[in-house]
């Protein structure tokens, strides 16, 4: 049975949050943005984020779920610009989302490295201005728990979004990691950059290298 893929509500939040956490435990930006911080609550963070995004009508926050059990097992989102005309899709939030969309970041666990943070948000967007363009659509995120990965649920998120990059002839960037490099390859990206985020700058240890990579839309048949 096909996996569902669907517009996530902020009743999916704390899921979301989860997948997000776990799918990127093992890569070395948490700890040093979050040192010493648990999985119980950087995943509480996560989930307090989800409403910032949903509340932004260029982002479309998808959810995919297992049809066999009902759970939610992957999470994407997708910045569309809104001048290519897709209708945003924004839930109403409750109050206490609000708030949470407002500014998320003053939930975070503590300490945060807000150096470190800030640095790679802004390694982040000098790789988007050098290669997309307000036109493009940008794939977010991308994130599955480590229990369903290689089974079709990145495709399945990438399928909804290239199918509208396709019928508007639009490029789609992203920044890939090592991992998931192979993944975005398959659906017709390629590399333009590699970037290199060197964490012992901001008291932290290791190396996180990130694929630019770009994907033209395929010819209107």
């Amino acid at each position: 049975m096909a996996y569902q893929v669907e517009y996530a509500t902020e009743q999916d939040a704390s899921e979301l949050g989860i997948i997000n956490n776990d799918s990127f435990r093992e890569r070395g930006m948490f700890p040093a943005v979050f040192p010493g911080s648990s999985d119980a609550s950087i995943r509480a963070y996560k989930a307090k984020n989800v409403p910032k995004h949903l509340a932004d009508p260029k982002t479309h926050v998808l959810k995919v779920t297992d049809p066999a059990s009902g759970a939610i097992v992957g999470y994407g989102r997708w910045h569309i610009p809104t001048e290519l005309g897709i209708t945003p899709h924004v839930p109403e939030l409750s109050e206490q989302g609000q708030v949470y969309a407002k500014d998320p970041v003053v939930f975070a666990p503590q300490p945060m490295n807000m150096r470190a943070w800030t640095a790679f948000k802004a390694m982040l967007e000098e790789g988007r201005k050098r290669h997309a363009t307000e036109r493009d659509m940008m794939l977010d995120l991308l994130a599955t728990l480590p229990s369903y990965q290689g089974r079709g649920v990145g495709s399945a998120i990438l399928r909804w979004g290239c199918e509208k990059a396709d019928a508007l002839q639009v490029r789609i960037y992203l920044e890939a990691t090592p991992e998931g490099c192979p993944l975005y390859v398959k659906h017709g990206w390629k590399v333009v950059e590699n970037v290199d985020f060197d964490m012992s700058q901001f008291g932290a240890h290791g190396v996180d290298d990130f694929y630019l990579m770009i994907r033209d839309p395929k010819p209107i048949s």
